[in-house]
């Protein structure tokens, strides 16, 4: 398919269907872009089987992509006007929409992908089971925004933690972010009855702590009781996260499960993505690790 070729540098690729949604998060890519010197590229995706359905009423495949590119071309032109030192750069491709997002974030190295969610009234393709998928199979960082904001700011960013080791990549990717946005992270557990495991969680707070002070981050931690969050963790995220107005959410996105089984893509992933009302929330898939991160400490 004909479409505008992605210098691979520095980028942040935001998936657009031209909705509210969408803008919302292009909007939300500019904040981050202007802060870490990146560059924008908008992709739209045709979904698959979609010209066949509309090749019946006669119109031509040319003329579609062109209308579409020229649509892109004047979302990143207005985008251009108010920040003219962004480089806006715009794809089209057609096939499925996840595969098709997941492909261009590796062939052009993109630093992360920032998708629009607008809940049950959204558009289908930005999703269940693609914003699922996406974060599923994404090498690299995805944030989901639901709401648009005047200027992107993680000034606190809550870090729900558990037992396992991929925890670990979680609280790097807090620091990273909270340097540059001097950021005061909320480092929060659920509460654990079993008295060994209990004895565990506290001591992988503590080193959370020591790590955050250690790289001279702001934090503040709370362990949720049952009496003031009695409900299961995502939900309780989600209730905390609001309750101090968080600017971020930091979730990983695969076989976070240790105590609690629900820390899944699956279950506590999708559910903090549909009920947290306006607070990114950004995904991370753990990679690979051998070694146990409790044992260790950050450079």
């Amino acid at each position: 398919m004909n479409s505008i070729k992605t210098p691979k540098e520095n980028i942040i690729l935001v998936p657009t269907d031209l909705s509210t949604a969408s803008t919302h998060a292009m909007d939300h890519a500019v904040g981050i872009a202007e802060l870490f010197d990146n560059q924008i590229t908008l992709l739209y995706v045709v979904e698959e089987g979609f010209f066949k359905s509309i090749f019946s009423g006669g119109m031509d495949k040319a003329v579609m992509v062109d209308t579409i590119n020229a649509k892109l071309l004047e979302k990143a032109e207005a985008i251009k006007a108010n920040h003219p030192n962004l480089t806006i750069n715009t794809l089209v491709r057609e096939g499925k929409v996840y595969k098709q997002i997941i492909e261009v974030s590796q062939t052009y190295a993109c630093d992360s992908i920032v998708m629009g969610f607008s809940g049950a009234s959204g558009m289908e393709r930005f999703m269940g089971s693609t914003t699922t998928r996406v974060l599923k199979s994404s090498e690299v960082p995805v944030v989901i925004v639901k709401d648009v904001r005047s200027n992107v700011k993680y000034e606190k960013i809550v870090l729900p933690i558990d037992l396992t080791k991929e925890s670990r990549q979680k609280v790097d990717w807090a620091i990273h972010v909270a340097k540059q946005y001097n950021s005061e992270i909320h480092v929060i557990m659920e509460i654990e009855k079993d008295e060994f495991l209990a004895k565990r969680l506290k001591a992988s707070l503590k080193q959370v702590e020591n790590i955050l002070a250690k790289n001279g981050v702001k934090y503040t931690s709370k362990i949720l009781d049952d009496i003031e969050y009695p409900e299961h963790f995502g939900k309780d995220v989600v209730q905390y996260s609001e309750e101090i107005s968080a600017d971020l959410i930091m979730i990983m996105t695969q076989k976070e499960t240790g105590v609690q089984d629900y820390l899944r893509i699956g279950s506590f992933a999708r559910h903090i993505i549909h009920e947290s009302k306006n607070t990114p929330v950004m995904g991370i898939k753990p990679k690979q690790t051998v070694t146990y991160w409790a044992t260790e400490s950050f450079a």
